[in-house]
């Protein structure tokens, strides 16, 4: 048997170990090689590699004559899913000098919020042959990455930007009634009945998503009496629709709707025209095709009819009976027309009519609830019965809105809104908007619906001490309610006053969600707008 020095043994056990390295051996076949030493190991973790995150490390435990660290960790670790931790260190094997880290797993794929990849498995190196006694173990690395690969975190806030004017008058005439479209490539626009001088149906639109909006144009009396009750549409191709009903008797009980359109995004726009005799509250609403247009209106009998040429030429009427308020309409781009209504104050039932070809017919008329509860006719200000409605862009999701007293409700105005998601076959009952827990006001009532089926709901309210103050509420699904109320208006005026308009205006134009009201901060009343980008995202 030859004896080997024991400073050559010692150099042949810092060969193999570098050889075992760079080979990628097994510390433990490695160990076996030179031989166990005695002495123990401080535990602690590996030192990770600079440029990715480490595992935690493991405990070591020693053996003497320990020589180069071991190799890196295994597999990667997986990404994240939906709400993010720390990654899991990395597990250690035994040994006895300073290991370098293993390699650590990557982190979750990018979306907020995912729980983190685990680390990497990482063997221990040995310790140092020369001093024989345990080396300590390497310090541990951090966790893994966030993973952002996991599930949506939920809808993006609301928050509504500061309110600006769209009457650009500089007195203290009443700016009331106000009604909103919203068309292609970030048409919008607004209009509402107008006493700074003699009284007109007044008009601002907007060519980027509300950031700026248009000087005043306007519809003035021609043969009436006064004019009031504006409505506005948008088409698919982009022309814009401003109506305005002139009341040919003091009393209302007969009249004509004018109309005046822009196909060139309001650089100019045509004569105003006569399109109907009515004695009330037209409404119109924009097809998605180019040139289509719907209106409506209240008489004994109301009706609906339909021009696909910009409103050069109409077509039949189609009668609603005797109503004696208003309509809504929604259009959308599969054929469905929805339009609901209050049959009359009588009998108080919400009326809904339907089409599926666009309009070209309409099937008979049903009632969705036999009692849309008590409207405060008497109050200051007034709430009648007017519907608002809309729905995706599909018309599968449908919403219709208003403002009564009902039993479900604190024994005082509340907003209303009942839901399809068929395509209007079926619907909710009832479902209470406004979330306030002491009685108040809540009234005028209006919805839009984004292209996800989420509700967006705007009203006029009186929660606060029965100040004028206009608040918001969202819904990606109303049969499970809605979300917090949130105030539109960053100003407040006084709720005292005989007449805010009967209605108001929301629409989504892309992601957005625009509100517009009459507001009474500065005098009896003006027109505000207010956006909240993102609102109507997914």
């Amino acid at each position: 048997m030859v004896t080997v020095p024991s400073s050559f043994a010692a150099a042949r056990r810092r060969i193999v170990l570098v050889v075992c390295v760079l080979a990628a051996v097994s510390v433990s076949s490695c160990q076996s090689e030179t031989g166990a030493g005695s002495g123990a190991v401080d535990s602690g973790a590996l030192d990770a590699a600079p440029d990715k995150p480490s595992g935690s490390g493991g405990s070591a435990s020693g053996g003497s004559g320990g020589a180069v660290a071991g190799s890196g960790g295994a597999t990667p670790g997986s990404g994240g899913a939906a709400s993010g931790g720390s990654g899991t260190g990395g597990a250690v094997d035994a040994g006895t000098s300073p290991g370098s880290g293993g390699q650590v797993g990557s982190g979750g794929v990018a979306a907020s919020g995912g729980v983190t990849g685990s680390g990497g498995r990482a063997d221990a190196g040995v310790m140092d042959a020369a001093s024989g006694s345990g080396g300590a173990g390497g310090r541990g690395g951090g966790g893994g990455t966030s993973g952002t690969g996991g599930a949506s975190a939920g809808p993006s806030p609301v928050t509504f930007s500061k309110n600006v004017r769209l009457n650009d008058d500089t007195g203290t005439g009443r700016q009331a009634e106000v009604a909103m479209a919203a068309g292609p490539n970030g048409l919008v626009i607004a209009g509402w009945m107008d006493e700074r001088a003699t009284r007109v149906c007044a008009y601002s639109f907007s060519t980027d998503g509300g950031l700026t909006w248009s000087k005043n144009v306007s519809i003035p009396n021609m043969t009436g009496v006064f004019v009031g009750d504006p409505a506005v549409a948008i088409d698919g191709g982009g022309t814009m629709y401003a109506v305005c009903q002139e009341y040919t008797k003091s009393d209302g009980s007969a009249g004509n709707i004018r109309m005046m359109t822009s196909s060139d995004r309001g650089v100019t726009w045509s004569a105003i025209a006569t399109i109907q005799s009515a004695p009330d509250k037209p409404w119109a609403a924009g097809g998605t095709d180019d040139g289509t247009v719907f209106v409506s209106w209240l008489g004994n009998p109301g009706g609906i009819k339909r021009s696909l040429d910009r409103g050069l030429t109409w077509g039949p009427v189609q009668s609603l009976g005797n109503i004696i308020h208003g309509t809504g309409i929604t259009p959308s781009n599969t054929g469905l027309v929805h339009v609901p209504f209050n049959l009359d104050s009588n009998r108080n039932q919400l009326r809904y009519l339907r089409s599926k070809d666009n309009g070209g017919t309409w099937e008979a008329p049903r009632d969705l609830i036999p009692d849309m509860g008590t409207f405060c006719f008497s109050c200051n200000p007034r709430q009648h019965p007017i519907v608002g409605s809309a729905a995706d862009p599909t018309g599968r999701y449908v919403a219709i809105t208003w403002a009564s007293t009902m039993p479900a409700g604190q024994g005082d105005d509340d907003v209303w809104l009942m839901y399809s998601k068929d395509s209007g076959d079926t619907w909710t009952q009832p479902i209470r908007v406004n979330d306030n827990t002491s009685p108040s006001r809540q009234f005028e009532s209006w919805v839009a619906v984004d292209a996800h089926g989420a509700v967006h709901v705007a009203w006029t309210d009186y929660r606060d001490n029965g100040q004028d103050e206009t608040f918001y509420a969202r819904s990606a699904d109303p049969t499970k309610g809605f979300e917090k109320n949130i105030q539109v208006t960053d100003g407040h005026g006084s709720g005292n006053t005989d007449f805010l308009g009967d209605y108001k205006g929301i629409v989504v134009q892309g992601a957005d969600v625009l509100v517009v009201w009459q507001d009474t901060r500065r005098d009896s009343g003006d027109i505000y707008f207010s956006r909240a980008a993102g609102a109507a995202g997914p």
